[in-house]
């Protein structure tokens, strides 16, 4: 029962959330801004899960919240910047690509087919984390990237675009995850299919929108913010509004720095 009232309380206060930040923005009239000058930045932020196909959840914490919050305060953030266009691939907890709970495949490909639809310069999907062993020694943000395979370029871009995320993350004070299913110490990683394989023979990516992006030639880059399963990642980064938006300004100002826009 208290975690009931601790979700139906979040539930609450993240709509209160997206009504206050973005309740004069509709949805159609950001599809009619679309085409910008050759030079504009388009920025497609894809906040993870729903209410269809949920994130991990524990103590309380729904990913699917949290990362619609932290969307929300990075599309504020960079649209404080010149040249560049932000759209969401969700405003709100419901799917918009398929609502079934054992198809989320339609749902992934409905969210990369958007981000193409808008001409997205870059996809960022917005996540966090959740060791399933409960290992508690597991923290800290990391950034999962584009295999070098098939299409190198997009790989190099994910991994630039990646590395600045990563290096304003940490000035929240949340350390470089060194991930134990591929761990390097950068924070930097990649993950290959088991059986998967792109045209040239090559393994895919593991991730979908990765490696369905990649097919269309966009770059799509996932940001794992911090653990939930540990307690100081949780309570110090993702317990309060104010902490989710210090993680989205955090990667808005990532991103600004990689593309060098400038504030308006």
């Amino acid at each position: 029962m208290k975690i009931r009232t601790k979700k139906l309380l979040s539930l609450a206060l993240a709509f209160t959330c997206s009504l206050s930040l973005f309740a004069s923005t509709p949805i159609n009239a950001e599809a009619k801004t679309s085409k910008k000058a050759a030079k504009n930045i388009v920025v497609v932020l894809d906040p993870g899960h729903d209410n269809t196909h949920l994130g991990c959840h524990y103590e309380g914490f729904e990913e699917g919240i949290a990362n619609l919050y932290i969307a929300y305060y990075c599309k504020n953030e960079l649209e404080k910047y010149s040249g560049v266009t932000v759209y969401m691939t969700r405003y709100g907890f419901d799917c918009a690509y398929g609502a079934n709970p054992d198809s989320s495949a339609d749902c992934l490909t409905g969210r990369v087919n958007f981000a193409k639809s808008v001409n997205a310069d870059v996809m960022i999907s917005l996540h966090n984390d959740y060791d399933p062993d409960l290992d508690k020694s597991q923290n800290g943000a990391k950034v999962i990237i584009p295999n070098p395979n098939y299409k190198p370029a997009v790989c190099a871009k994910g991994m630039a675009v990646g590395k600045s995320i990563l290096s304003e993350l940490t000035t929240t004070g949340l350390n470089v995850n060194d991930w134990k299913m591929c761990p390097n110490g950068t924070g930097i990683v990649t993950r290959d299919s088991d059986s998967g394989k792109y045209p040239d023979g090559s393994a895919k990516d593991y991730y979908a929108l990765i490696n369905k992006s990649k097919s269309l030639g966009m770059t799509t880059v996932i940001v794992e913010h911090a653990f939930v399963t540990n307690d100081s990642d949780r309570l110090n980064h993702l317990s309060t509004p104010e902490q989710y938006q210090q993680l989205g300004i955090a990667d808005a100002t990532g991103i600004a720095k990689y593309y060098g826009l400038k504030l308006k």
